[in-house]
C-alpha cells in the first residue's frame, strides 16, 4: 500500500490522514527496509504534505494520543507550518476555530507532560498571535495571559502554575518568533509597534509571577522571557525596576545560570551606551560581584567563578567608553585587573584570567581612538604597566606542564597566544615604556637569578612587540639584546623562545652588527640540537635575508652544521628545506668559483642518488617509494636553486651578483641536463616528477631573465622529451614565463613552444577528457587566457585549427559547473573575442561559429547550470555586446526566436528586455549582470515576490 502511495507523489490530497500515518510510521521505523531512493521520494512527500491545502485537517487527525510519537509530532508540525507559511488560507471564522482548537490541543499535551509535541504547538500558538495582531486580535496581550492564567479547565484549575508555563512561554516565543515572520514590511512594521506597545503588560505579569511564585522552572522562564523582549529590541530603561531582583537571584543556586544569561543579554545591549546613567546605576550591582567571585574561589567553585568573571567583562567590553569616561570607573579597573591576576596556573587551577583580556583590548581601542587620548591615557596607564607585570607571571610556562593533558597544552597554547596579543595592545599605547618594563624585569630576573621560564615569558613578551619597536633609535633593544648571553639557558624552551625573538627582530639586527655576532652564534650552536633546529633554522633564515653580506663571513661555521643536518633522516621536511635555503640565501654573497665548489659538495651525493634510484628495480612498492625519492631529490634541487637566487634580481649596488648568479645557474644547469634526460626516460609520463622539473626549469628562467637564453635551447630539449599527456601546471608555467620573455626574439624555437601546447592540448581535448580534468582544463584556459591577452603576436601566426580548436574549448568549457574552471573559461572567451578585433581569421572562424556558442551560453544562463554560477556566465556575453553588437544581437535574437529556448517560463518581455540591453552602447558591466539575473530567473520559473524581509 505505502509503494502505491510513493508513486502518487504528485497528488498530494488524495491521501488521507490513515495513509500519511502508514507513510511516517514506515518512514521512521528502525526497521524499515526501505531503499535510499524510497526514502528520498517518502521524505519529499511528507515535506511537500506539510504545506498542502489538506494539512489543516489531517493535522488535528494525527494529534491523536493513539497515534505513534512519531505521528503526532509531525502532526504538530504540519500545523505549525501552516500556521507560519499560509493562515492567508483561511477566512475570519476559521482562524477563531483554529485558535480554540489549538489552544485546546496545546492544554491537554501539556497536562500528559509532552514536551516535545507541547514546545511545536507553543510555537505554532505564537505564530498564530503574531498573524493576528492588530487587525484579527486588539485586546492586547491581557487576554491571551488571562486565557491560561484564569482558565475554566479542570487540569489548569488544579495545577496553576502550568498556566503560568504555557502563558510564560507563549510571551518569551512571541519576541523569538517575530524574526521569522514571512509578512510585508508594513505588516512586520504594525506587529512591532503592537508588540511594543503591550511590553508593560508583560512586565507587570512577570513582576506578578516575582512576587508570588518560588518554583525554580517558572522562575526561570522569567528570565528567558525578559531575554527575549530585550533581544527583540526593548530598551534597558524600561527594566530598570528589576536590577535589584536580577543581581540578586545571582545568589540563588537554582537561578543562578538563567539570571546570568539574562544580565549578559542586558550587558551587550546595542543600546546600553545611550544611557550613561544606567550605566551608573548598573555599575555599583556589577562591583558587588566581587563578594561572589571571592565565594567561588574560596569554595573551589571554578564554573561558577568564570561564569561570574564573564559577567564583569562583558560589561566592561561592551562599555568601554564609557568607563574611560566615568572617574567612577577606578573600582571596576581594579576588579577586572584583580581576574586578570587570579591565583593559580592557566588552565589547571583558574580558567578566568583568559576572559579579561579581550576587556583590555577593548579599553586600549578606546583611549586610542579618542580625541582626549592625554587624559584617557593618563587614567589608564598605571593599569596598563600594572598588567604587564601581571602577564609576565600568568605566561609562564609550568614547572609542572609534564601532568598536563593534550587538551590541556593546546589551551595553555592558545592563552599564551591572546597573552601575546594583549601585549601587542600595550606596545601600542605605552610604546617605548612597555619595553623598558620589560627590559627591567629581564634585567632583576638575571640579577636575582630567578627561572628559566619567568625569564621566557618575558622574552615571549618582548617577541610580540617586534611590530612596533623596530626603529633604529630605540634605546631599549640594545640593552635587552646585551642581556641575552647572561640569561639562563638552562631548558630548550627558553632557548627556543629567544631563537624565535632573534628572528623577529632580525631587521633591527641587521643594523646593529656588534650585537647581531653573539646572536649568530647562539643560532648556529642551536642547530646541532634536533630540539632547536626549526626555531634556530628559522632565525638564522631572517637574520641572512635581512643582511646577507654581512652574514656571508659565516659560511665556514655554518656549512658543516648544515650538511650533517642535510644527512640526518629524521629532520623534519620543513627543517631541511629551511637549511638549503639558509646555504643558498649565504652562497649568493660570494663569487662564483666558491659557489660552485660549495654547489659540488652538495649537489653530487644528491646527483648519485638520483642515479641510484634510477638503477633500482623491485615491486609495485618500491617503485612508489623511488618515485618519492626522486621527488624529494629534485625539490631539493628546486629550493637551492631559488634561494641561491633569491637575490638575483637586485640592481646598480649587486650588479655584480647578478652576474655570479647567473654564471653559477647556467653551470649548474648545464651539469644537471643530463641527469634530467636520464630521469625523464623513465618517467616521461610522470605528472609529479615532470612538475617538480618543469618547477625547476621555470623557476630558473624567472630568476634569470633575459640572461637564460644561453640555456633556452637546453630547457627546450627537456621539455621535448615530455610524454605527450604532460600539460600540468608546472609546465604551462615554464612555457608562459619563457613566451614573456622571449617572445620579442625572432627565433622559431619560442614559436614552437607556444605550438607545443596546442598540439599537446589539441591530441588531449575532447568532452570526457573535459570533464574528468577540470583541474587541468582551468590551467589551460588561465594560459591562454594569459597568453592571448598579452602576446598576441605570438597567437597571430597560428593556424585556422588552432583557432577552431579553441572555440571549441570555450564551447565545451562553458558548459562546466566547477565554479574556478568556468570562470578561467570565461575569461579565456572574453580575451579571445577582444582579440578577434585585430585579426580578420581568428574574426571569421568566431562569426562561423559563434551563433552555437551563444546558443550554449544561452542554455547555461537559463537554467542548464546552477544559478550561483551566472557571475562568470554573463561575462562572454557582455565582451560580445560591447566588441561586436550586430553580432550579439542577431544571435541572441536567432535562439530566442523558439518561444521554448532555453526554456518556456522566459516570456515575450524578458526576451525583449533582454535583446534591448544587448543592443544598448551604454549599458554598464553591473546593469548588464543584473539584467541577465532577471532573464535567468525568469527561465528557471522564479517569480518576484514581495519583499518581506
Amino acid at each position: 500500500m505505502v509503494l502505491l502511495l510513493v508513486n502518487q507523489s504528485n497528488m498530494l490530497t488524495n491521501y488521507s490522514a490513515e495513509d500519511i500515518e502508514r507513510i511516517i510510521d514506515t518512514f521512521y521505523s528502525p526497521t524499515s527496509l526501505l531503499s535510499v531512493l524510497q526514502r528520498q521520494e517518502f521524505n519529499n512527500i511528507l515535506e511537500n504534505l506539510q504545506y498542502s491545502s489538506s494539512a489543516w485537517g489531517f493535522s488535528w487527525k494525527l494529534l491523536n494520543i493513539t497515534k505513534s510519537n512519531s505521528v503526532q509530532f509531525f502532526g504538530a508540525v504540519a500545523l505549525c507550518n501552516k500556521i507560519s507559511k499560509n493562515l492567508s488560507e483561511l477566512d475570519d471564522n476559521q482562524i477563531q476555530q483554529l485558535f480554540q482548537q489549538l489552544i485546546q490541543r496545546l492544554i491537554f499535551y501539556i497536562s500528559i507532560n509532552s514536551k516535545q509535541i507541547t514546545t511545536k504547538l507553543t510555537i505554532a500558538l505564537s505564530h498564530l498571535i503574531l498573524h493576528m495582531i492588530p487587525d484579527k486580535w486588539n485586546n492586547g496581550l491581557t487576554p491571551i495571559i488571562t486565557l491560561f492564567t484564569q482558565s475554566q479547565n479542570e487540569f489548569l484549575i488544579q495545577h496553576p502554575e502550568k498556566g503560568h508555563l504555557i502563558a510564560l512561554n507563549v510571551l518569551t516565543l512571541l519576541p523569538e518568533e517575530f524574526s521569522r515572520l514571512t509578512v510585508s514590511k508594513s505588516q512586520r512594521s504594525s506587529i512591532r509597534l503592537e508588540l511594543e506597545k503591550e511590553f508593560p503588560t508583560v512586565l507587570n505579569y512577570l513582576q506578578y509571577i516575582i512576587s508570588t511564585y518560588s518554583q525554580t522552572d517558572i522562575l526561570s522562564k522569567v528570565f528567558a522571557c525578559l531575554s527575549k523582549w530585550l533581544e527583540f529590541g526593548i530598551s534597558i530603561l524600561k527594566i530598570e525596576l528589576l536590577f535589584d531582583y536580577l543581581f540578586n537571584s545571582l545568589m540563588n543556586e537554582n537561578l543562578f545560570n538563567d539570571a546570568s544569561e539574562c544580565l549578559l543579554v542586558i550587558f551587550t545591549s546595542p543600546d546600553a551606551l545611550k544611557y550613561p546613567t544606567t550605566f551608573s546605576r548598573l555599575l555599583p550591582y556589577v562591583l558587588q560581584l566581587e563578594t561572589l567571585l571571592d565565594q567561588c574561589i574560596l569554595t573551589g567553585n571554578k564554573e561558577k567563578a568564570e561564569y561570574v568573571t564573564k559577567l564583569i567583562t562583558q560589561f566592561g567590553e561592551n562599555l568601554a567608553q564609557l568607563i574611560v569616561q566615568n572617574t567612577q570607573s577606578q573600582n571596576f579597573c581594579r576588579l577586572i585587573m584583580k581576574c586578570t591576576d587570579m591565583k593559580g596556573q592557566y588552565p589547571i587551577e583558574e580558567t578566568c584570567s583568559e576572559l579579561t583580556l579581550n576587556f583590555w583590548h577593548a579599553l586600549k581601542e578606546e583611549v586610542t581612538s579618542s580625541d582626549e587620548v592625554k587624559a584617557y591615557l593618563e587614567f589608564v596607564r598605571p593599569y596598563f604597566e600594572h598588567l604587564i607585570e601581571i602577564l609576565i607571571t600568568k605566561g609562564q610556562i609550568s614547572e609542572q606542564e609534564n601532568i598536563f593533558s593534550s587538551e590541556d597544552k593546546d589551551s595553555f597554547r592558545s592563552y599564551r597566544a591572546s597573552i601575546a596579543d594583549t601585549m601587542m595592545c600595550m606596545y601600542d599605547v605605552l610604546n617605548t615604556r612597555a619595553m623598558e618594563i620589560l627590559a627591567n624585569h629581564l634585567l632583576i630576573s638575571i640579577e636575582q637569578n630567578q627561572s628559566w621560564q619567568r625569564q621566557e615569558s618575558i622574552l615571549h613578551l618582548i617577541g610580540a612587540g617586534s611590530e612596533y619597536m623596530q626603529s633604529e633609535d630605540n634605546p631599549i633593544l640594545p640593552h635587552i639584546f646585551s642581556l641575552i648571553p647572561k640569561l639562563s639557558f638552562s631548558n630548550n624552551r627558553i632557548i627556543n623562545t629567544t631563537l624565535t625573538v632573534l628572528g623577529q627582530y632580525s631587521s633591527w639586527l641587521s643594523t646593529h652588527s656588534d650585537i647581531l655576532q653573539n646572536c649568530v652564534h647562539l643560532c648556529i650552536n642551536a642547530l646541532s640540537n634536533g630540539d632547536l633546529i626549526r626555531s634556530a633554522s628559522i632565525a638564522l633564515k631572517e637574520l641572512i635575508k635581512e643582511n646577507r653580506i654581512y652574514m656571508s663571513k659565516y659560511l665556514n661555521d655554518i656549512f658543516p652544521i648544515m650538511k650533517n643536518v642535510l644527512e640526518n633522516v629524521h629532520v623534519q621536511s620543513d627543517d631541511r628545506i629551511r637549511c638549503i635555503c639558509i646555504i643558498g640565501y649565504i652562497l649568493s654573497a660570494h663569487p662564483s668559483k666558491t659557489v660552485l665548489e660549495y654547489l659540488n659538495v652538495l649537489l653530487t651525493p644528491e646527483v648519485n642518488k638520483l642515479i641510484n634510484y634510477l638503477a633500482e628495480t623491485g615491486d609495485h612498492q618500491n617503485i612508489t617509494i623511488r618515485k618519492e625519492n626522486i621527488c624529494t631529490t629534485l625539490n631539493f634541487i628546486s629550493v637551492l636553486i631559488t634561494s641561491f637566487g633569491y637575490y638575483g634580481d637586485q640592481t646598480d649596488e649587486e650588479q655584480q651578483s647578478n652576474t655570479n648568479t647567473s654564471e653559477v645557474l647556467c653551470c649548474v644547469l648545464r651539469d644537471l641536463d643530463p641527469i634530467f634526460h636520464m630521469i625523464l626516460k623513465q618517467y616521461a609520463d610522470d605528472v609529479q616528477i615532470t612538475e617538480k622539473i618543469c618547477e625547476i626549469l621555470s623557476r630558473t628562467v624567472t630568476i634569470l631573465r633575459e640572461s637564460s637564453s644561453s640555456i633556452l635551447n637546453t630547457f627546450l630539449q627537456l621539455l621535448q622529451s615530455m610524454g605527450p599527456n604532460i600539460l600540468h601546471s608546472e609546465f604551462l608555467n615554464f612555457v608562459r614565463n619563457t613566451l614573456l620573455m622571449f617572445s620579442s626574439q625572432t627565433d622559431s624555437s619560442v614559436y614552437h613552444l607556444f605550438l607545443a601546447v596546442l598540439q599537446k592540448f589539441g591530441c588531449l581535448f575532447n568532452e570526457e577528457w573535459l570533464k574528468n580534468h577540470v583541474d587541468i582544463a582551468e590551467d589551460v584556459a588561465n594560459f591562454f587566457a594569459q597568453i592571448i591577452k598579452k602576446l598576441p603576436n605570438i597567437v597571430r601566426s597560428c593556424p585556422n585549427e588552432a583557432f577552431v580548436l579553441l572555440i571549441e574549448f570555450m564551447n565545451k568549457g562553458i558548459q562546466l559547473h566547477e565554479q574556478g574552471t568556468l570562470k578561467s573559461i570565461s575569461t579565456l572567451s572574453c580575451n579571445f573575442i577582444e582579440y578577434t578585433k585585430s585579426n580578420q581569421r581568428a574574426a571569421d572562424l568566431f562569426q562561423q561559429n559563434g551563433l552555437e556558442f551563444i546558443r550554449i551560453l544561452l542554455q547555461c544562463i537559463g537554467g542548464a547550470s546552477p544559478r550561483h554560477l551566472i557571475e562568470s556566465l554573463f561575462l562572454p556575453l557582455f565582451t560580445l555586446s560591447k566588441t561586436y553588437i550586430q553580432w550579439a544581437t542577431h544571435w541572441v535574437q536567432q535562439c530566442l526566436n523558439d518561444p521554448n529556448f532555453p526554456t518556456p517560463s522566459a516570456k515575450r518581455h524578458h526576451r525583449e528586455a533582454l535583446l534591448k540591453i544587448l543592443s544598448s552602447e551604454r549599458t554598464s558591466r553591473s546593469s548588464f549582470k543584473d539584467h541577465i539575473n532577471t532573464f535567468a530567473l525568469a527561465c528557471r520559473e522564479t517569480t518576484t515576490k514581495e519583499d518581506i524581509s
